[in-house]
């Protein structure tokens, strides 16, 4: 899937993420999903750390085993993709945390390529 890109709109929506996260996103190295800013869990992890309430989304690793999740990064950025805080596995748990991103559209070369993969064996 080399040179295929997940979201058509990426760059778009958030002109202002690094250029490496946008990569590692568009590869699948990396995941990005919206904040749920409703639930109760981000609430009280605002309380701990302020500057999250400028966050928009999160980007992490859905490779990390559940067992390693505390040496796990979670960068958290704004709606724009600039970086607000990065915060550990240690300092918090992202389960409950999340929504999907329904701003962000597949690419239609990325879900054809999907048509043809089983059992979510491809990779790039």
């Amino acid at each position: 899937m080399h040179g295929i890109e997940k979201y058509d709109n990426l760059k778009d929506v958030m002109p202002n993420l690094l250029p490496v996260l946008r990569d590692a996103i568009q590869t699948e190295f990396l995941e990005i999903k919206k904040i749920n800013k409703e639930c109760e869990k981000y609430i009280a992890t605002c309380e701990n750390f302020p500057e999250l309430r400028k966050a928009g989304y999160v980007i992490f690793s859905h490779h990390i085993k559940k067992n390693e999740h505390k040496h796990e990064i979670f960068a958290f950025i704004d709606e724009e993709g600039n970086t607000v805080k990065h915060l550990t596995g240690r300092e918090m748990e992202l389960y409950g945390l999340l929504d999907s991103c329904s701003n962000l559209h597949l690419s239609e070369e990325y879900i054809e390529q999907q048509k043809h993969c089983h059992n979510g064996d491809c990779r790039h």
